[in-house]
């Protein structure tokens, strides 16, 4: 990268230019010169390291933190920040196990360091150092991370048992589906297949490794610049709980672009979340004067309104998202759901599975919905398929098992039904719903049992 102001520690480098907004170029830029007039300054030279980093430029932030932590020997953020983007960006683990050991040497106590520096040494096949490491940040506090890092540990050693031990008792307190992942491992490894089973099945919907909460990486927010990146954490904030800051956040960027639709569903969301639903809707009926033909705004005002119980109004919102865009899975889905409840129940059928024929995002979902709406008309072979189709899906889809079990026992196939409930019942989830469907099954049995047993037909001899 060309040099921009040269220091005693080489040069810094040079803000990016091009198709980057220019809100995120001036931004970078004023940091830039306040590093450039304070060359020995560690603090201005960390905000712009800070700056690069949540922006999206990681090969100028580890270069700028690099600098940092030079200038002042005694900061733990600027090494600690280097080794989380070396090992993020480049997963040069080795170069980031280097940083953290300098940060650590200033601050041994951050618990998200040791976690960070067990999960490396893991990936470099070092498991006594990352053993350390866990250790470390399990006597500081760390919980469930920490104690999954042990037990990933135990299970490349090939030692199961071990890894059963730490992990059934961490799932009964906390229960986390990338725990039953992990136990799913273990419990096959032993040949333990039922609990293996059921683990996978509670495990199939972790679609993430286990993450901690790192407090130190929350001084980067305030350096997010430019309409898109603040737009994406706008709604980040939203999708963690931080609604009310998500809300001033969207109301600012709507009135910096009044016409963008992403802003506009943004800012109708975070009210939405904050329960002020006509809020929402004003947002939105703003962003159909501006755009009436998007299919986006009218789908969010279809759930303003289906939430507020004027289905009617969803109905209309809807058929104009599939007038827009007649092939719309999620359009589809829903105007099928809300006329099959409301009674049309045929055309509600053919939309749900023309949602599936247009990649639902859902499947699962549709399918479970097509499972009940031919249960209730009491096709119960098409409602079993359905059901076990969206099992699936998701090998932990309870409610899936529980109306496949109810249909098998009114199609007559009790041990069936039986078999089934009883994996609903390893899963564990709808205590409820699972009593109800056994005691359906029961009555059917009993029925069946209690039914007159027909004289076979005579069969004549041809004589």
């Amino acid at each position: 990268m060309a040099s921009c102001g040269e220091t005693p520690l080489g040069e810094l480098p040079e803000v990016p230019s091009g198709d980057e907004e220019p809100g995120l170029l001036r931004s970078l830029q004023n940091l830039h010169n306040a590093a450039e007039r304070e060359p020995v300054d560690a603090i201005a030279r960390g905000r712009l390291g800070m700056a690069y980093d949540v922006n999206g430029f990681p090969e100028r932030a580890i270069v700028v933190y690099g600098q940092a932590a030079i200038l002042d020997g005694n900061a733990f953020d600027w090494p600690y920040f280097r080794a989380l983007l070396q090992a993020h960006t480049h997963t040069d683990y080795e170069g980031a196990l280097a940083s953290l050991d300098a940060a650590l040497a200033i601050d041994d106590s951050y618990v998200p360091a040791w976690l960070a520096r067990g999960t490396w040494l893991h990936r470099l096949n070092r498991p006594e150092e990352a053993r350390t490491a866990f250790d470390r940040a399990a006597n500081l506090g760390a919980g469930a991370p920490a104690m999954m890092g042990i037990a990933n540990l135990y299970i490349d050693a090939g030692e199961f048992e071990r890894a059963v031990a730490v992990l059934e008792p961490l799932n009964a307190d906390t229960p986390d589906a990338r725990i039953d992942s992990l136990l799913a491992r273990a419990y096959r490894a032993l040949g333990q297949e039922a609990l293996a089973r059921v683990a996978a099945a509670r495990g199939s919907v972790a679609k993430t490794s286990m993450q901690w909460i790192d407090p130190k990486l929350g001084q980067h927010a305030r350096f997010i610049a430019g309409f898109s990146n603040r737009l994406l954490h706008a709604q980040n904030m939203i999708k963690v709980g931080r609604v009310q800051d998500a809300l001033a956040l969207a109301r600012e960027l709507v009135r910096e672009q009044p016409a963008n639709i992403a802003a506009i569903n943004t800012l109708a969301w975070a009210n939405t979340a904050l329960g002020r639903p006509d809020a929402a809707r004003a947002v939105l009926a703003k962003g159909l004067e501006l755009h009436p033909d998007e299919p986006r705004i009218h789908q969010m005002m279809a759930n303003a309104y289906r939430d507020e119980g004027d289905l009617e109004s969803a109905r209309r919102h809807l058929e104009g998202v599939l007038d827009i865009d007649p092939e719309n899975a999620d359009a589809l889905e829903d105007l099928g759901w809300l006329l099959a409840r409301g009674g049309e129940t045929a055309k509600g059928i053919e939309m749900l599975e023309r949602a599936l024929d247009n990649g639902a995002p859902k499947p699962k979902r549709v399918l479970y919905r097509l499972g009940l709406l031919d249960g209730a008309e009491e096709r119960w072979p098409a409602a079993a398929e359905r059901f076990r189709d969206a099992a699936k899906i998701d090998a932990g889809f309870t409610m899936a098992y529980v109306h496949l079990a109810r249909c098998l026992a009114e199609m007559g196939h009790i041990d069936d039904a039986k078999a089934t409930l009883e994996w609903a019942d390893f899963i564990g989830s709808h205590p409820e719903e699972r009593a109800s469907a056994k005691r359906r099954i029961e009555r059917i049995e009993a029925a069946i049992a209690e039914a007159p047993t027909l004289p076979a037909p005579a069969v004549e001899d041809g004589s």
